[in-house]
């Protein structure tokens, strides 16, 4: 290995919630977010905020850390809305009164927007909409709240906030929520009022287009000085049945494979070398997509599943059509649950997630992994 080898380093991020080194495949997700930008940059404030959801892994926060760097490139204010707030109305309180700057003494008999405001939630509520309005007039720039991990909002809590998000797009104040969660993220915020079904536009996030994900697999290798060799990447493209966690965790393997081997280039001995290596990190991500499945008490439906999609060749399916799979799946569960139940956590999972197309297995690979696993018990009976 050269010098100018050892000094190459890594580019791609396996891990939760880093953002690859190209944003491959993701412009029509984030054209909904460039258009609100630019029309709260004329001062415009957008009808709707926006909602990521879909499987984990697929690059939601990577498309809210996106926003944030678009946000800033137009001059906008930024913040995150940590999930922890949204625990209870008293955490969301709290957490609107220090980033309004009305904390502390300056709590002490103040007024905003000529309403008492009480430093314990407690005593007597807040009108959170003030906060927020005195938080977006505390500059000049208009102000783009990001909230990741939007399914563990809280109804309570989520409710207070929606409502307050709503009296200030009355007010026309220059605010623009965008939001990211897990495929049970639209149900959760829909519990917090049916008013807030047409406030996020929802953008589904899904798998990649396979040219995307070479791309995904190319372009930083080639940026970082170790190019893949031509057609060398494709057996990790299929591998990875472009889900983004895959293909990170997958490019990273080729290249570290390729530095060991000393070589310039990523060739195909080192991508068999790194395929081998993922092999036993990927086998424990699905299992404990199991074991999340077992703890719910729906493991147990999960190869019918499989076997249902594979009879399908992963084809999407409608809601409509959806609805007897579910029934005839919820009386194989013990204790027997109610189908759309099951389908809920499902949803809540990642093991479903209803896509662009239809209702969808949200990793299909891990379809084959359960099928393989009732093979092999089969075959050991």
């Amino acid at each position: 290995m050269t010098a100018d080898d050892a000094r190459k380093e890594n580019p791609f991020e396996p891990g939760a919630g880093l953002p690859p080194p190209v944003l491959a495949g993701r412009q029509a997700e984030l054209f909904p977010v460039e258009r609100a930008l630019a029309s709260l940059a004329r001062g415009r404030r957008p009808s709707q905020g926006i909602l990521f959801f879909g499987p984990r892994g697929n690059g939601k926060t990577s498309l809210l850390i996106r926003t944030e760097e678009l946000a800033s490139e137009r001059g906008l204010r930024t913040a995150e809305l940590p999930a922890s707030c949204f625990e209870s109305r008293a955490d969301l309180t709290l957490h609107l009164q220090e980033a309004a700057g009305l904390t502390g003494a300056r709590l002490a008999g103040a007024q905003v927007a000529g309403f008492g405001v009480s430093a314990d939630p407690g005593l007597r509520p807040v009108n959170l909409a003030l906060l927020l309005s005195e938080w977006i007039r505390s500059d000049d720039a208009p102000l783009v709240l990001l909230l990741d991990e939007a399914q563990s909002i809280e109804p309570p809590a989520g409710r207070a906030f929606f409502h307050a998000v709503q009296q200030v797009t009355a007010r026309r104040l220059p605010l623009l929520p965008v939001a990211a969660g897990t495929p049970d993220a639209p149900r959760r915020i829909r519990e917090c009022g049916r008013f807030t079904e047409r406030m996020l536009e929802r953008v589904p996030v899904g798998r990649l287009q396979r040219e995307e994900t070479l791309r995904a697999l190319q372009e930083p290798a080639g940026d970082a000085g170790r190019p893949f060799v031509e057609g060398a990447a494709r057996p990790l493209a299929e591998t990875s049945q472009d889900y983004p966690f895959f293909i990170q965790l997958l490019g990273s393997a080729a290249w570290d494979a390729a530095a060991r081997r000393g070589e310039s280039r990523i060739a195909s001995d080192a991508v068999t070398e790194g395929l081998a290596a993922t092999e036993g990190k990927i086998a424990r991500f699905y299992s404990e997509r199991l074991h999340e499945a077992w703890r719910r008490e729906i493991d147990d439906v999960l190869v019918s599943l499989a076997r249902f999609f594979r009879r399908r060749a992963g084809r999407p399916l409608t809601s409509l059509a959806l609805r007897p799979v579910m029934k005839d799946l919820a009386s194989g569960t013990d204790p027997p649950l109610r189908p759309p139940q099951l389908l809920e956590t499902l949803a809540d999972l990642g093991i479903l997630w209803n896509g662009p197309a239809g209702w969808e297995l949200g990793i299909p690979s891990f379809a084959d992994y359960l099928l393989d696993l009732a093979a092999s018990r089969t075959s050991a009976r």
